[in-house]
């Protein structure tokens, strides 16, 4: 062999070493870029689905929150300064979660937001339980209220009732009362051409409920046809009762001392008038009330 030769063999075998050598480099290359772009593609899967997850987490934290809002209503308004400060909370952990922002950070205000949701609902609670506590107190008061309304008109009632009984027993009443007619000798008969005087008799009761004095009392005879027997039409001969004016037969003042006293009215026939037959009746008044009433039937 030639030393031509020998070199150029010696140059081929370095040559191959040299190939070899980087074969090798690159094979371990490759090796290292495909593990690393594994252990990257992995990481990254596992940032997106930690970034899923806080934001599923963040998601149900809401919805239960907003859920408990809607059931305790109107008590909300009495916390607008705790409402707002975890919306605020809520809204820097969805910036955080949306910029990819530290997963241990993240987690950390996640957990605080459960506090103060805890919190929340806690104070929301002992709202509901006050303003229950309250409204059955408010209910206990009404109920006593009324019943007091009640009691007080049921006193009311009776006061009425007592003094229109008082009223009415503090009223002048006649009985015994008789419509009769006399003869020219004074004595009764029925024939109405025999007539000559109409006399109402009766007993006003005892009262002491009465003031004692003077009374006015009126005696209405009326004829078979209705008209009343009158001295005259004007106010004069009248009298008011129950808001009426009432023309009267025969007026009588009285002295009445809360006893017992038998009175009788006559009404004459004038000079020239007779009696007709039929029907003749007689009503009995005083200026508070009506006394009593009669009938006379003539022949």
């Amino acid at each position: 062999m030639t030393e031509q030769t020998e070199k150029d063999v010696k140059k081929y075998k370095r040559l191959c070493i040299i190939l070899a050598i980087v074969s090798i480099a690159l094979a371990i290359l490759s090796i290292y870029s495909l593990t690393h772009v594994r252990e990257y593609v992995v990481t990254a899967e596992q940032a997106v689905n930690a970034q899923d997850d806080l934001q599923a987490e963040l998601d149900s934290i809401l919805r239960e929150y907003e859920a408990i809002k809607s059931e305790y209503g109107s008590l909300n308004e009495q916390l607008t300064a705790k409402d707002s400060a975890i919306l605020a909370q809520a809204d820097e952990i969805q910036k955080l979660i949306a910029s990819q922002g530290d997963y241990r950070r993240i987690k950390k205000k996640l957990e605080l937001l459960q506090d103060q949701g805890k919190e929340y609902v806690n104070l929301l609670d002992s709202l509901y339980r006050q303003n229950e506590q309250l409204t059955n107190e408010n209910i206990g008061l009404n109920q006593e209220i009324s019943q007091l309304h009640e009691e007080r008109e049921g006193l009311i009632s009776e006061k009425e009732q007592l003094e229109n009984k008082v009223n009415v027993a503090a009223r002048l009443k006649a009985y015994n009362v008789s419509l009769s007619g006399y003869n020219s000798k004074n004595q009764i008969t029925n024939k109405a051409r025999r007539v000559k005087t109409l006399r109402a008799s009766f007993t006003i009761s005892e009262n002491q409920l009465v003031a004692a004095g003077e009374k006015n009392i009126y005696a209405r005879i009326s004829l078979p046809d209705g008209r009343v027997l009158a001295i005259g039409t004007g106010d004069a001969y009248s009298f008011i009762n129950e808001g009426k004016r009432l023309q009267y037969t025969i007026k009588e003042v009285i002295n009445y001392e809360n006893k017992a006293k038998t009175i009788n009215l006559s009404w004459d026939l004038r000079e020239g008038d007779a009696a007709v037959a039929g029907q003749y009746h007689v009503q009995l008044f005083t200026d508070e009330n009506f006394m009593g009433e009669a009938s006379l039937n003539l022949e």
